[in-house]
């Protein structure tokens, strides 16, 4: 179990005083019996599209994100964490408006470290993000950049999006498909950021469910030339696409040829897949404690689904630095079939 915050303080600040606002807090930490250590692994920029009330303190800002759960995530895996609540406007390039620092303390007494917080709320043009997030990011670490919205509804912003190893964001928030696809498809391949999508990772026991199947029978499945259906519980369209696009991009299937996707998983089945081919069909039930395998060749075969909290899911992306070959391949299936409709 990861640690729980201990200790917490703030500071308002200012963005040309960020550092030495930091190192204060950390001489007022230093006062304390017990030695706390300074903990970096990486740099965790969160993006947020302007929410808190245009005049609303920044220790507000910071105290009320009840839905992100940053400190579970950085006592998990320790990093410098930059909050950016942006306003997207075609202004002149400027330094944010307000600012506010922080370090939350997490251990025992006998084992105790300290994580920096840094928020900042700006309302500038798109060319000015760069130029504000280098000022509070550790050059020599790796950068994530975690999109907190809907990309389907807020397309990434490319000048943010490419200053970072690694772009997080969760599929799941999605209300419409086609667009998140063809909003994430322009940075498969053509920018330096590692994809990791906390949807995709939710596929990874039933893509291991048919790795196994297929090692088994010794047979690719489904093969090219069944038919498949995708059925999904309401709220899971994308998840359910996202195996259909790794299916067509596993099998090269031209863009017509996607598996059918509808909203009718039975009661306490999140997917369940369908192939037929001639006589023979085969069952991909998919449920939040298991995935099952049913044929008529042989046994159904039975994988786990992990308890994962969202803040465990983060931190594990976080670790996992690397391209995933098999998200970017899905996308840019997706993004060819929605393109040819």
């Amino acid at each position: 179990m990861a640690a729980t915050v201990g200790t917490r303080v703030f500071r308002a600040s200012t963005p040309e005083a960020i550092e030495p606002d930091l190192a204060a807090l950390w001489r007022e930490l230093a006062k304390t019996d017990a030695p706390i250590a300074r903990a970096v692994m990486s740099n965790l920029v969160v993006f947020r599209d302007r929410i808190a009330p245009l005049h609303a303190e920044v220790e507000e800002v910071t105290s009320d994100l009840p839905d992100l759960p940053l400190e579970e995530i950085l006592a998990r895996h320790p990093s410098r964490l930059v909050v950016l609540e942006h306003e997207r406007a075609d202004r002149t390039p400027d330094v944010p408006f307000a600012a506010g620092v922080a370090i939350a303390v997490f251990g025992p007494a006998h084992a105790r470290y300290g994580v920096e917080q840094i928020v900042a709320r700006s309302a500038c043009a798109e060319a000015a993000l760069p130029s504000i997030v280098r000022r509070f990011i550790r050059g020599d670490l790796p950068t994530t950049v975690w999109w907190t919205e809907d990309l389907s509804q807020a397309p990434p912003l490319g000048a943010l999006v490419t200053m970072g190893r690694q772009f997080l964001y969760d599929s799941r928030q999605w209300v419409d498909v086609a667009r998140g696809v063809r909003a994430l498809a322009p940075l498969v391949g053509e920018s330096n950021a590692d994809l990791a999508d906390l949807n995709w990772r939710r596929l990874t026991p039933l893509r291991r469910a048919l790795d196994e199947t297929r090692r088994a029978s010794g047979v690719a499945g489904p093969l090219p030339d069944a038919k498949v259906r995708i059925a999904h519980r309401p709220g899971d369209a994308t998840l359910a696409w996202l195996l259909a696009g790794a299916l067509m991009a596993e099998q090269k299937r031209p863009a017509g040829q996607m598996p059918d996707v509808d909203e009718s998983a039975p009661d306490g089945t999140v997917l369940l897949m369908t192939s037929r081919r001639g006589s023979s069909e085969t069952t991909v039930t998919l449920t939040d404690q298991r995935v099952v395998v049913e044929n008529v060749a042989g046994a159904p075969l039975i994988v786990s689904v992990p308890i994962e909290r969202q803040a465990d899911a983060i931190a594990a992306e976080l670790r996992m630095l690397g391209q995933d070959a098999a998200l970017g391949a899905a996308i840019r299936a997706l993004d060819r079939h929605f393109n040819a409709r």
